[in-house]
């Protein structure tokens, strides 16, 4: 690994294989949000299911569960100090402020469940196991963590096909969101902004600062 350090512009360039796919995917599901409503876009993709699927997504939607930023974290502790705490202090700020606006500002959005059961009588189809939530659907949890996590290895890494298969790693973990019915479109839209941008600033941040022990780790004392 080489020192990932420098100024924004060459950390944006040195990841743009991650980067200008993820703004060019965003950028067409923000042009299909506006022109579309969000139950209708729910719907077509709710159709398009089957049993593999419900299989693959319900399992693949794990990794995005929060216990793995603790696992990363760790891991990171064996590599550099200085990456270790840049990925914990922007995992940490998406969540404080994923769950301020789940819990406290936006906490009466429906999820797609409780959405469809009141507003429409189209019959979603669910993957059994599943347990699905009511309340709190925007943004979703899962695709930030996602999104932290994968880029994060993206931006550790060198090779342009690896950043470009953490990217589809992350985008297959936010779609199984809306495949579950557990988020909208617009939820994981959201999620992956702020995912990327929370580890993107924490990352850096810690780049800049000249301490020999951020450069060590738990291997390298």
């Amino acid at each position: 690994m080489k020192s990932k350090t420098g100024s924004m512009k060459v950390l944006m360039k040195e990841n743009s294989s991650f980067l200008i796919p993820w703004i060019l995917i965003l950028s067409a599901a923000i042009v299909l949000l506006i022109i579309f409503p969000k139950a209708q876009l729910h719907i077509f993709s709710n159709q398009m299911h089957t049993p593999l699927l419900d299989t693959f997504f319900k399992y693949t939607t794990y990794l995005g569960d929060g216990v793995l930023i603790a696992v990363l974290f760790v891991g990171l502790l064996f590599v550099k100090y200085r990456y270790a705490l840049a990925f914990l202090s922007g995992a940490l700020g998406a969540s404080l402020l994923i769950n301020l606006i789940k819990k406290v500002l936006l906490h009466d959005v429906y999820r797609p469940s409780k959405y469809f059961e009141l507003y429409e009588t189209y019959q979603l189809h669910f993957v059994e196991g599943v347990k699905l939530h009511s309340f709190q659907s925007f943004p979703s949890g899962h695709t930030t963590t996602a999104f932290n996590l994968f880029f994060m290895l993206a931006l550790l890494v060198e090779n342009r096909w690896l950043k470009i298969t953490f990217l589809a790693i992350a985008i297959v973990v936010a779609y199984s969101r809306v495949y579950l019915s557990q988020h909208f479109l617009i939820d994981i839209v959201a999620g992956s902004a702020f995912g990327v941008a929370s580890v993107f600033i924490a990352f850096y941040f810690f780049s800049k600062p000249e301490k020999s022990w951020l450069d060590k780790s738990v291997l390298k004392k």
